[in-house]
């Protein structure tokens, strides 16, 4: 129905889900497709185009250039593409089959994700790892940084309107005291 390019420009305008119940790092089952049936992790999600990454799943060929640094990138090499979000179903852990999920609250107010299919909560991710200080751990500052203590230091103390008044009233002084001094012909 459309063009290569235009197919590909057609994803940007996508609506965007509102209500996402698969983050990165689930176990999803392909619904449709080549690889329908199979069972992969999510790799990545983009919100914006409504897709995501599933390993080992929708494996395309690229090939690459090499070049005078990296002799190894030569050749042709197995990438991972994206799928929509709409042929991947997240895997029930008591069945291990596809299922559908609905939100709820457990008695502490907590919200989780259950199975439709049996019923059973399905626990998100471990995502302790991506927290600020995990991933910037090993950041180093160069030699163009802004040091903490100099970042934290008060530089600004607000502003002296007495002072600002005296020397406004110092100027006008200064200012008629030599206009009195002019003389003009008439």
């Amino acid at each position: 129905m459309f063009s290569g390019a235009l197919s590909r420009s057609f994803a940007a305008y996508q609506v965007r889900f509102n209500n996402w119940k698969i983050v990165k790092g689930d176990t999803v089952a392909v619904l449709s497709g080549k690889d329908r049936g199979k069972i992969g992790e999510i790799l990545r999600v983009n919100r914006k185009t409504n897709q995501v990454l599933v390993s080992n799943v929708n494996i395309k060929l690229k090939k690459f250039r090499t070049t005078e640094a990296d002799d190894e990138m030569q050749g042709v090499r197995p990438v991972v593409r994206p799928i929509h979000v709409s042929n991947v179903n997240l895997v029930d852990p008591d069945t291990g089959k596809p299922t559908k999920v609905r939100i709820a609250f457990l008695a502490d107010g907590t919200k989780v994700r259950v199975s439709k299919r049996s019923g059973s909560l399905i626990p998100k991710p471990n995502r302790d790892k991506l927290t600020y200080e995990n991933r910037h751990k090993a950041k180093v500052d160069g030699p163009l940084d802004t040091s903490a203590a100099k970042a934290l230091e008060v530089t600004y103390l607000g502003e002296d309107f007495a002072a600002i008044k005296r020397d406004f009233l110092a100027h006008i002084a200064e200012k008629e005291r030599v206009e009195a001094l002019l003389v003009f012909d008439k």
